[in-house]
């Protein structure tokens, strides 16, 4: 079983990706949606900002 510290860090760390690839794909759509012909900033939005919003939730009831 992991240590609680170890799994509120790699959470924080997961959030952090996260966060950076939602702005990162905010400001430009085709850097993090490279397999798709069609970019746009909602799919970035849904899909990374749906990560991070699950990631914290988690860290929320976790740690």
């Amino acid at each position: 079983m992991m240590n609680s510290e170890v799994l509120c860090e790699i959470l924080n760390w997961l959030a952090g990706i996260f966060l950076f690839t939602l702005f990162a794909g905010l400001y430009r759509p085709w850097w993090v949606l490279w397999w798709m012909s069609i970019q746009n900033r909602l799919k970035v939005f849904i899909l990374y900002g749906g990560g991070c919003i699950i990631v914290l939730l988690t860290r929320l009831f976790l740690c």
